[in-house]
């Protein structure tokens, strides 16, 4: 497997992930989503199933070609704290998205399965939907962050070398 491919299947891994999440934000502006339940339950539905088949492979993908892209390339530690600064993203991301987002989104869905029975209030999603618009927030957040990092390779603070004062002192 050459590092071209590696690389391509890195950035498909981005588009799944990150086109995932503006999917689910999108879901969320679907008339109706607040005010009725299976409106509510049928955007659950759908987040779920982008989740299944987008997201955590998407993730999945990215995390596996990052590793092979760090192990294999030809970079310097020294040179690459920007690269350091894109792996912690990673991390945070995946954190955030197995521990927090994913166990949140089934809660969503049965709740708004729930709710669709006439089993729960429909108010009974709206803290839960607040707790996952803010983690998803991060997670876009840390996301795009990760993209420009990695994009603009920025040197975070690379020692300067001392080339001697006005009198050519050392």
């Amino acid at each position: 497997m050459t590092l071209r491919f590696v690389k391509a299947l890195h950035l498909l891994g981005m588009a799944m992930f990150l086109g995932s999440i503006l999917g689910h934000i999108t879901a969320g502006f679907l008339p109706g989503v607040h005010e009725d339940a299976a409106t509510a339950l049928v955007a659950r539905q759908t987040i779920d199933v982008a989740t299944t088949y987008l997201t955590l492979p998407g993730l999945a993908l990215l995390v596996l070609t990052g590793m092979v892209l760090a192990a294999k390339g030809s970079l310097s530690i020294p040179r690459t704290r920007w690269l350091v600064l894109h792996a912690l993203f990673a991390l945070l991301i995946l954190l955030n998205a197995v521990f927090v987002l994913y166990p949140l989104g089934q809660e969503l869905l049965g709740a708004a399965s729930q709710v669709a029975t006439g089993a729960l209030p429909l108010e009974r999603l709206v803290p839960l939907e607040s707790k996952e618009a803010a983690f998803g927030a991060i997670n876009l957040l840390l996301s795009l962050a990760a993209l420009f990092v990695a994009v603009f390779r920025p040197r975070l603070g690379a020692a300067k070398r001392w080339h001697g004062g006005a009198r050519g002192e050392a």
